[in-house]
């Protein structure tokens, strides 16, 4: 626990404890350092060795702190609470916040692959990852980030299912969809909107032929409606009454009905943005404003190759 070095004119004693940082004190005798470091060593428990021994949380706790300080300040705070409701069924949110080791970290990975894709475990490592980062920079527990020490598993390449025209009709003229599935399944494709940015449009969002959507993934921005979008958009109930878990439920349903079961309803932007570029011939700026992403790499690493084969058929 204590060892004493020599520094230079003087002598270090140095007090270490597992989970803690280390206490150093300088003496000019070496006899002075090896008495203190008795005395502190006797004394590890008390203030009067003028060691303060830091109590670490439960990770529960902290997790809990993080939602309630951090969390609850981001617009993604209703997904966030979802990610943390999963990672606090681990076991290792039982223990102190300076127990949990990469071991740890590394153990809740490979069972969290068994149960669900990279790239969502990868969303609940880094919410982790940021809290242990929130502890040592700004709630002052002096702990190292374990899951900045474990191998993270690849996330899978962007999904780029594009739906056809012949299963678009399928889809839009099936006689047991709603009126506001099928209204929104149109918007969907004709605004290439996001399924949460549908179900939160207002009256007082649309003026004429722009949409304009005020807060988003990224940022709000203001898109241009179709002649279709802005006719369908007038013809429905706004705000939409269905709320985001009935269409997630309603939709699986509707694709499983049509033999479509590797078709998510996020594929319906995907399809309006290659229409985009195939059909419509817009440049990344043009579709970047319109979709809302904020790093062309994103929209390229998913759509170029599409607007690759069609340059094909261009060129000849």
């Amino acid at each position: 626990m204590a060892t004493i070095r020599r520094r230079k004119n003087n002598w270090q004693a140095v007090i270490r404890l597992k989970g803690h940082p280390a206490f150093y004190k300088t003496f000019t005798q070496k006899t002075d350092a090896k008495n203190w470091t008795k005395i502190a060593e006797h004394r590890i428990h008390r203030d009067d060795a003028g060691i303060l021994i830091k109590k670490y949380p439960i990770f529960k706790e902290i997790v809990n702190r993080y939602l309630n300080e951090v969390s609850v300040n981001k617009r993604c705070f209703k997904i966030e609470k979802l990610i943390i409701k999963n990672i606090l069924k681990e076991r290792f949110c039982d223990l102190s916040l300076n127990k949990i080791t990469p071991k740890i970290i590394a153990d809740f990975r490979d069972r969290q692959m068994t149960q669900v894709k990279a790239n969502t475990f990868n969303r609940r490592l880094d919410v982790v990852s940021n809290i242990f980062s929130i502890c040592r920079k700004e709630w002052d527990y002096p702990v190292n980030n374990p899951c900045l020490m474990i191998k993270r598993p690849k996330n899978p390449e962007p999904r780029n299912r594009v739906l056809n025209q012949t299963e678009i009709r399928k889809l839009l003229s099936d006689n047991s969809l709603s009126l506001e599935l099928r209204q929104i399944i149109i918007v969907a494709l004709e605004t290439g909107m996001r399924k949460s940015e549908i179900l939160s449009i207002k009256r007082e969002h649309i003026n004429d032929n722009l949409l304009h959507i005020p807060i988003t993934k990224t940022k709000s921005r203001t898109i241009p409606l179709t002649k279709l979008a802005q006719k369908t958009l007038l013809e429905s109930h706004i705000p939409y009454r269905i709320n985001v878990n009935t269409l997630g439920h309603t939709w699986r349903r509707l694709m499983r009905k049509h033999k479509l079961n590797d078709v998510c309803f996020h594929d319906l932007r995907h399809t309006a943005l290659t229409n985009l570029f195939l059909k419509k011939s817009l440049t990344v700026p043009e579709v970047m404003l319109i979709s809302g992403h904020s790093d062309p790499r994103i929209l390229l690493k998913t759509y170029t190759n599409l607007k690759a084969q069609d340059l094909v058929e261009k060129i000849g």
